[in-house]
């Protein structure tokens, strides 16, 4: 039995498992139990009709003394939702016992279940692994796998003043982000999905719309998938048919749909001419991913490449590597790390060990000596890598903004990710802001003479088909105001 990834998956939190939890909440009082009491009822399911959402993830055991009572309680929903089409993954938090949590999840007829905790045994129901970063790789991830310790995107309320965003470490309004670990699952995993788990802020109020799209816009335009998952407010207010409550509703769905009618953007490959390299683990694990992060805000499009595997051929279109881990590379990797700098690429390290008869070039560059190699240059930090957010600012710089493959002007929170269909060789550039404020000056440019454009918006009819205006070199696109998401297409002569 395989895993489906055409599921479209969400918490569906309810039943004694989840009240025992959060009864342990100050929070807790009778109205949230009333609530979660409610959306056990088959009737809640009502909510699903007409929607792309197919799949359900519940709590199904936590070695709690209320397991039973939660695998019975389930029985009425599990029974109405199979006859929607609707699919059940339960969730299972055990080391020991697992193999009886799945059989009865089995029995039950629920389809897969979600394992905090990998097994070395063998069920008959397909499980998906919900791995911690770090652990995250293509030996260790099931088909779908999934990570909880995931942010809630947008601007982030610790950088505000008033109204207003302070500035971050690369000059743009701080943006929390999950972009930069979803394009580093899908190269330690390729071929795998992830979803990302986590869970909306608390609020006051119902959620504002534009919040749940870009947690959905946020995951899908850089290849992950989000386990939608909804505030006490909404979900409280959604049963008694609260019109505003209503109206996010449809509008995350909306949202949903666009994506899901575009499934084939998800097998696109992400383009850059940077390509960065580490093992992504242990010691290593924070500085680089920080460091994907915040290239990622400055729009550099890259290609993460694990230490362990093959380097690709200098022909794939990179330019410079970025070589962030402090162990040197090993034998095998030397030679053709070398021979991409003679070939006229450009290489940017903590430290020096290329050729020892070459010597730094007189005159450094932001702090870096410089070694010509070939038709290439080997880039060394003066004092190695002291800081994520320098070390982004630095390769941004030595690799210069000509080599940019896409730029935003006037991006404000607005930021894009650039891929290639791997058949038609079209490439679709995907944009989403992080404000709640609609972003109305943005201008897109890319690096070729493009003969064709159509911009993709959830929510709206067809494409609109864009002028854009020849710059030296590339194309300038204005964008109409944006306030999520929008898509480009574009097609030239060298793409």
């Amino acid at each position: 039995m395989n895993l489906d990834t055409k599921w479209v998956p969400m918490k569906w939190p309810c039943g004694p498992l989840e009240i025992a939890r959060r009864s342990k909440s100050r929070s807790f009082n009778a109205d949230l139990k009333d609530m979660l009491e409610a959306w056990e009822q088959p009737s809640t399911l009502e909510l699903l009709k007409g929607t792309p959402i197919n799949c359900l993830v519940v709590d199904w055991a936590n070695g709690k003394p209320e397991d039973s009572a939660q695998q019975q309680a389930l029985k009425p929903l599990l029974e109405a939702g199979r006859r929607l089409g609707v699919s059940f993954v339960g969730k299972i938090a055990l080391k020991e016992g697992t193999a009886a949590a799945v059989a009865a999840a089995r029995k039950a007829g629920l389809s897969a279940v979600m394992l905090r905790y990998a097994s070395a045994q063998s069920f008959d129901l397909p499980a998906i692994l919900q791995l911690p970063p770090e652990k995250v790789g293509g030996e260790t991830a099931s088909s779908i796998f999934s990570t909880s310790e995931n942010v809630w995107p947008g601007v982030n309320l610790e950088t505000m003043e008033g109204d207003n965003a302070r500035a971050g470490a690369t000059a743009n309004p701080w943006v929390n982000s999950n972009a930069w670990f979803s394009l580093l699952a899908a190269a330690l995993a390729p071929g795998k999905t992830l979803w990302l788990d986590f869970d909306p802020p608390d609020s006051s109020s119902v959620v504002h719309p534009a919040n749940y799209g870009l947690a959905i816009a946020d995951s899908r335009a850089y290849g992950s998938q989000w386990i939608i998952s909804l505030d006490d407010k909404l979900r409280a207010a959604l049963p008694g048919g609260d019109v505003q409550a209503k109206g996010v509703w449809e509008k995350l769905c909306e949202m949903v749909a666009f994506f899901e009618s575009h499934r084939e953007w998800g097998a696109f490959k992400s383009e850059g001419i940077l390509g960065v390299i580490s093992d992504f683990r242990g010691d290593n694990a924070y500085f680089s991913g920080e460091v994907l992060n915040l290239l990622n805000r400055r729009q550099v499009q890259f290609q993460i490449l694990e230490r362990s595997r093959s380097l690709p051929a200098p022909a794939q279109g990179l330019k410079a590597l970025l070589w962030l881990d402090k162990e040197e590379p090993s034998a095998e990797q030397h030679s053709p790390l070398l021979a991409f700098v003679r070939q006229g690429g450009l290489l940017i390290a903590a430290a020096y060990w290329g050729p020892p008869e070459v010597k730094p070039a007189r005159g450094s560059s932001l702090h870096y000596d410089m070694y010509n190699l070939g038709t290439g240059q080997i880039a060394v930090a003066e004092e190695g890598f002291q800081a994520p957010d320098q070390v982004a600012v630095d390769t941004h710089l030595l690799l210069s903004r000509r080599n940019d493959v896409v730029r935003l002007y006037n991006p404000a929170s607005v930021n894009c990710h650039s891929s290639i269909d791997p058949v038609h060789r079209g490439r679709l550039v995907q944009l989403v802001n992080y404000s709640v404020k609609p972003a109305d000056s943005v201008t897109l440019w890319v690096n070729d003479q493009v003969g064709s454009a159509r911009l993709w918006k959830p929510g709206t009819k067809g494409t609109l088909a864009l002028q854009g205006v020849a710059a030296v070199p590339g194309m300038d696109f204005r964008l109409p105001p944006l306030s999520l998401y929008c898509a480009l297409e574009v097609e030239g002569p060298n793409l």
